[in-house]
């Protein structure tokens, strides 16, 4: 099991951005599972780096293997850098959550989902093996905490996380962190992409070669899991792929990611049918299917 560990609480100088690049190095690759692949990044930039835990995002720069990691990662105009030339020509830049972090150690783990070599993630990920270079761009210390989506409500009494695998870090994270129950319904390629995940959340695993799919269980058990009220409209200018409330309040809060048809729908039925505030209801729609995910 792997716990996802906050930075340390000494006292530093907050950096002048409050995101930056890390040139970090390979230590470690860990086939996890069929789908599942554990990346160990490192680094003594990392010492500047700032941890937050639960699905704290940061951006993956694949720049050529020939670059100088080190030297753009310094370049105070490196955004202009990376974006100069046609867009056709950016190295890709992907979004990833921090699986967890080892302030001691100058460690972070990212676990990507693996299929095959239609991203460039992926066939990045398949491929590397310790000493591979990388650009993390991520949080520094002493800014407002802008890199994480779940913010429950503290007297949130009721829980609620769906997931499909590209946010299974993402979630597992979440759980191992709380500190209440929750229950959790995550659908998962294959039957050995079920991982072990630790906290008090109860968690129903669907596997969709096993013909199992999230938006059917997770509505079945909604009367379960979910309050009902007088339905609420949800006009079409309000299916965005990405909400996350800044100010949740109730007791009961849903965290969504994945597929961004899936969870757009899922949303609509909470808010829509079911009546739940629109406003605890946090939805992120990881990709889209059918379509590449640009730069």
């Amino acid at each position: 099991m792997t716990t996802t560990v906050r930075a340390t609480t000494r006292t530093r100088r907050p950096a002048a951005e409050p995101y930056r690049p890390f040139a970090l190095r390979v230590s470690r690759v860990h086939r996890l599972s069929t789908t599942f692949v554990r990346v160990t990044l490192a680094g003594p930039a990392l010492a500047e780096f700032a941890g937050h835990g639960l699905d704290q995002r940061v951006n993956l720069l694949l720049l050529p293997a020939t670059a100088d990691h080190e030297a753009f990662a310094a370049r105070p105009d490196w955004l202009a850098a990376w974006r100069s030339g046609p867009p056709a020509s950016w190295a890709p830049l992907r979004v990833y959550t921090v699986r967890a972090f080892r302030p001691a150690a100058l460690e972070v783990d990212i676990d990507f989902t693996l299929h095959g070599d239609s991203g460039p993630a992926s066939r990045w990920a398949t491929a590397a093996r310790p000493g591979d270079r990388v650009v993390m761009i991520g949080a520094t210390h002493g800014h407002r905490v802008t890199d994480v989506a779940w913010r429950p409500p503290a007297g949130a009494t009721r829980l609620l996380l769906a997931a499909d695998e590209t946010a299974l870090p993402a979630a597992a994270a979440i759980l191992e962190g709380l500190d209440r129950p929750a229950r959790a319904f995550l659908e998962v390629p294959h039957p050995d992409d079920r991982l072990p995940i630790g906290g008090p959340a109860t968690i129903t695993w669907l596997v969709r070669s096993a013909g199992e799919r999230l938006e059917p269980v997770l509505r079945a058990h909604l009367d379960a899991v979910a309050p009902t009220a007088p339905p609420t409209a949800v006009a079409p200018a309000e299916d965005d792929i990405w909400d996350v409330p800044e100010h949740p309040t109730g007791s009961f809060y849903a965290w969504l990611a994945g597929e961004s048809g899936t969870v757009v729908a899922l949303r609509r039925h909470l808010v829509g049918e079911r009546g739940v505030d629109r406003a605890s209801v946090a939805f992120m729609g990881y990709w889209k299917r059918g379509r590449a995910q640009p730069n």
